[in-house]
């Protein structure tokens, strides 16, 4: 089957619109949040589809922000303020679509 002159040509570009800063992050934030003993680097670069560099970005501002903190096992946790900054990430997304 070929995509060039097909009628779902232009609704195939659109899955693969870029996603914002809010999204990943809360993309990220949920990642970690539905592990119960947190996740690595590796795990979290796959389930929020980043390449290394942007994930080491990321991880680096969320710990900074208290989001998220490293365990002695070398994975990531959310915090209770990255639990509730999630909530409002969800709200805004949820919002934005109205």
């Amino acid at each position: 089957m070929s995509w060039v002159g097909s009628s779902s040509f232009p609704h195939f570009l659109h899955a693969f619109k870029y996603r914002d800063r809010w999204t990943i992050i809360g993309d990220i934030l949920k990642t970690v949040k539905n592990s119960r003993e947190g996740k690595r680097k590796t795990q979290i670069m796959q389930s929020a589809n980043l390449n290394y560099i942007q994930t080491k970005k990321y991880l680096n501002y969320l710990l900074n922000c208290g989001f998220l903190v490293i365990t002695e096992r070398e994975t990531y946790v959310i915090t209770e303020r990255g639990s509730k900054f999630l909530h409002l990430v969800e709200i805004q997304r949820i919002h934005s679509i109205r």
